[in-house]
């Protein structure tokens, strides 16, 4: 777009050739004076409705009436360029989009309706839309408005409109590398990853760039298959050394798969790139942290930028990974710099009581935070948090109903109280509780997920399941409510297609969760793909996080069916060193090996 200086500068010009040219009027845009409309006029402006304005000797603008003139076709070009250049030149977007029946009549060429498209995009106005619709109709061929009216479209919310028009352009020309981009980028942030990989997988491999074979990366680890994502990103980045995208994507899956000497090399290639953003940094510290390299991590912090949320993040690492003195430093710091928010006392507070299990201590650093802050339901909320886990229930309990009064906006205070009657046995109580919130949340799917569950609890798994399936026709891509119904078909051997299909998508929902990877696992087992499900199985118990026994159990089922004693024997044995419940049937399949 051209700047302010160089847009009145063309104006000046392109007026004096009018005037020269033509003997007609000048067609305001309502601010060719300095003047702006009126938001009430706007339904007056378009090519036949504009006002237009001459200038009296004491420079007050006066309206007269349309004209109609007979212009050659040169002349209306300009005339409708002049009129286009005085919008943009005095930023009116409501008269811009009053000229745009001008514009089509005139038929000003692509490059100048793009300008304003992306203007309007720029400003997030409500006309951009339907300025670039009229674009479109006035030159359906050309990619680049075709582009801009996709993303407005996906932008205004109509994603499946702005997906249908870059795949109805690709047909028409099929050939269109632009398009297929485009389209296969659109396809990906909507989640549509097998549409995506369709179309660039079409593209010989002698011709993909390394924009085509990131966009194709995205697709594969989108469906969770990065191995095969891996070897496009490393084509990539070994043919443009500086695709920071391609390379932090690498970089990301390399973490993912637990690579973590090669996705640090990357992320410190990525610093030498100047490419040195807090996610990077972060993706460090973590890494750092993990290695159990602190000090390290605390030099990464050092190189980003001195905010207090940058900060904050780095600290609330230090918390996860146990490195408790480094974060209680980090925060008093940033306490000691004057900054008393509610977020810093909270993470303060939980340091105290996880690291030396002091409740006084922590319940003194809330007390910090006052009751208007917009952190005091947190507060709140971690109060009753702290009293369960010192099995003060009774006093968790007060705490949270307390919640409910102060903060009855904050469904978190009902779940909670169900949680803590559960955890209780209390479970006539928590089926009570959790109706009574349904009753003020009736479509909160975390509310129905309890309700579904509290029942499996009770025995009544007829109607968890009705409730898991009707959280799913809410909202389809919950993967708790999708792991369920998967793992329940699989368990009662009905229906595996589909309990495939679900878990699928609940793994690529939420990837790196052990008791999905377990229920992907155990109904690739139950459908006869038992290669496939010790890949899986074995995955869900090497992510460092300590399984349910039942994991460990499924393990030792898998590799006995496939005759690896030795692998299935050690499964057996941690699910018993975790005191499951069916102690006496798994020391019977461990004898039997």
């Amino acid at each position: 777009m051209m700047d302010r200086g160089m847009k009145s500068k063309t104006l000046i010009l392109l007026y004096s050739f009018l005037l020269a040219a033509s003997p007609v009027f000048f067609l305001g845009c309502s601010g060719y004076a300095g003047k702006k409309t009126d938001k009430s006029d706007s339904a007056k402006t378009g090519s036949s409705a504009m006002a237009l304005h001459v200038q009296d000797r004491d420079d007050q603008t006066r309206d007269v009436q349309p004209v109609t003139p007979e212009l050659s076709s040169d002349a209306m070009s300009t005339y409708a360029y002049l009129v286009f250049a005085a919008c943009m030149n005095t930023e009116d977007e409501e008269n811009l989009f009053g000229a745009k029946a001008l514009m089509k009549q005139a038929k000003l060429p692509p490059k100048v309706w793009m300008e304003g498209g992306v203007w309007l995009l720029g400003q997030k106005s409500p006309y951009a839309t339907f300025f670039l619709e009229d674009a479109y109709a006035l030159w359906p061929y050309d990619i680049s408005l075709n582009l801009l009216y996709a993303e407005a479209l996906i932008g205004n919310g109509e994603v499946e409109r702005g997906i249908a028009l870059m795949r109805d352009y690709l047909r028409k020309y099929p050939d269109s590398m632009d398009a297929r981009l485009e389209l296969a980028l659109l396809l990906v942030k909507n989640k549509k990853f097998m549409e995506a990989e369709n179309l660039l997988r079409a593209i010989p491999a002698k011709k993909r760039t390394p924009v085509v074979n990131y966009y194709y990366a995205k697709a594969l680890t989108g469906m969770q298959r990065q191995s095969e994502a891996i070897p496009l990103l490393q084509s990539a980045v070994k043919e443009q050394p500086d695709f920071v995208e391609a390379l932090a994507e690498l970089a990301f899956i390399y973490e993912q798969r637990s690579n973590l000497p090669e996705a640090h090399k990357i992320y410190e290639r990525l610093l030498k790139l100047e490419f040195a953003s807090p996610d990077v940094l972060l993706r460090l510290v973590s890494i750092s942290l993990r290695f159990q390299q602190p000090e390290k991590a605390l030099k990464y912090m050092r190189q980003g930028p001195d905010t207090k949320q940058f900060r904050l993040a780095v600290a609330g690492m230090f918390v996860d990974y146990r490195h408790f003195l480094q974060a209680e430093n980090i925060l008093k710091k940033i306490v000691n710099e004057g900054d008393k928010s509610g977020e810093v006392y909270i993470l303060l507070a939980d340091i105290i009581y996880q690291q030396k299990r002091d409740l006084s201590g922590a319940l003194a650093w809330l007390d910090n935070i006052p009751s208007k802050s917009k952190h005091a339901g947190q507060a709140q909320l971690l109060r009753a948090q702290f009293f369960a886990d010192a099995n003060q229930e009774k006093r968790a309990l007060e705490e949270v109903r307390r919640g409910q009064q102060n903060f009855a906006d904050m469904p978190v205070f009902w779940e909670m109280e169900i949680r803590i009657l559960a955890h209780e046995k209390l479970m006539d109580e928590a089926l009570k509780a959790v109706r009574n919130a349904l009753d003020l949340w009736p479509q909160n799917s975390d509310l129905q997920f309890l309700f579904g569950s509290l029942l499996d609890e009770v025995g009544d798994k007829k109607n968890a399941f009705k409730v898991m399936e009707k959280i799913l026709d809410i909202q389809p891509d919950n993967f708790q409510a999708l792991n369920y119904v998967g793992y329940t078909l699989a368990e009662e051997n009905h229906n595996l297609d589909r309990a495939l299909e679900l878990l699928v998508r609940a793994n690529q929902l939420s990837p790196n969760k052990p008791y999905i990877m377990d229920s992907l696992a155990w109904v690739l087992f139950k459908s006869g793909r038992v290669q496939e499900a010790l890949v899986e199985i074995r995955r869900a118990v090497g992510l460092g996080v300590q399984p349910d026994p039942s994991i460990w159990e499924h393990y030792g089922d898998i590799a006995r069916h496939l005759n690896f004693r030795d692998e299935a024997r050690k499964a057996y044995q941690h699910a018993l060193e975790l005191n499951p419940d069916n102690e006496e049937s798994l020391r019977r399949r461990l004898s039997q090996l």
